[in-house]
């Protein structure tokens, strides 16, 4: 067999290139958006657009929606004095505005006032707190400075000479609840005989002395003190009711009768015990 001619490799010539195959063009892929993360930050962005625009909002509305109080009124019936002492007593508690204010630090307040019986605060639109007080009712003195409540509660006013014209009443400490009912039931009693109570006192051994609007002074002791009442109205009608003019004081602690001292002592006329 004859042997293949072999081909003769001749070098690529200087300053030739080889030529080569066109590369072909690769796409990108972007990843998938994450819209979970877009929404919530676009929710977030939104809400507090909101929020900015109703804090500015609010800022403006507030004034007129909440404003400050600015009127305290006290209703209810009571002296200057009084009137002037509750202002003051919840000024310090009214600084709020209409709806933050603390109705109940300002009822509070006034509660501690010892001649208030009970007290209501209320919100009036649009600055007004209105106060209605009811105060306690005196019906006598206690001592020089208290006054004293038909439940015998004891309490002060600022204007204790003004109620000059009740009675006035004494006792031991703590007994002002005693001596009101006591005092109540000699009114009771002395009442149809024409007699009212001006002064009445409790001593430290439980003794009781009356003082009528006249100056008749009744002495009845510590104990059966209705029984006592009842004598005495029976001998007034009996002997004493055209004489009261003339007696200075009855004297009813005695077991069966009274005496009886005159103001004015004659002969005839001396202190003497009516036995029954």
């Amino acid at each position: 067999m004859g042997k293949a001619p072999r081909v003769k490799k001749t070098a690529a010539k200087r300053g030739a290139t080889r030529q080569t195959q066109p590369r072909r063009a690769v796409a990108r892929q972007l990843p998938e958006p994450n819209w979970k993360l877009i929404g919530f930050v676009a929710l977030c962005g939104i809400l507090l657009g909101v929020v900015l625009h109703f804090e500015r909002g609010w800022q403006a509305l507030r004034p007129h929606i909440d404003p400050q109080i600015t009127t305290v009124r006290v209703l209810g019936d009571l002296t200057v004095a009084n009137r002037r002492i509750i202002e003051q007593q919840s000024m310090p508690y009214t600084a709020g505005t209409f709806f933050t204010v603390d109705i109940a630090a300002v009822r509070n307040a006034i509660d501690e006032l010892p001649w208030v019986a009970n007290a209501e605060v209320s919100r009036v639109w649009p600055s007004q707190l209105q106060i209605i007080i009811q105060e306690q009712l005196p019906v006598a003195r206690w001592g020089n400075d208290a006054l004293l409540s038909t439940q015998g509660y004891l309490f002060t006013a600022v204007d204790v000479d003004a109620y000059s014209h009740l009675p006035q009443l004494y006792g031991p400490k703590d007994t002002q609840l005693r001596v009101m009912q006591q005092y109540l039931a000699f009114s009771q009693a002395l009442r149809p005989l024409g007699y009212s109570v001006k002064e009445l006192e409790m001593r430290e051994r439980g003794s009781w002395f009356v003082t009528t609007q006249t100056g008749l002074k009744l002495l009845f002791g510590r104990d059966h003190l209705v029984e006592k009442i009842r004598r005495f109205a029976v001998v007034y009608e009996k002997e004493l009711q055209g004489l009261t003019d003339k007696i200075e004081r009855v004297d009813l602690r005695y077991a069966n009768g009274l005496a009886v001292a005159w103001r004015t002592p004659s002969e005839s006329e001396t202190t003497a015990v009516v036995a029954q």
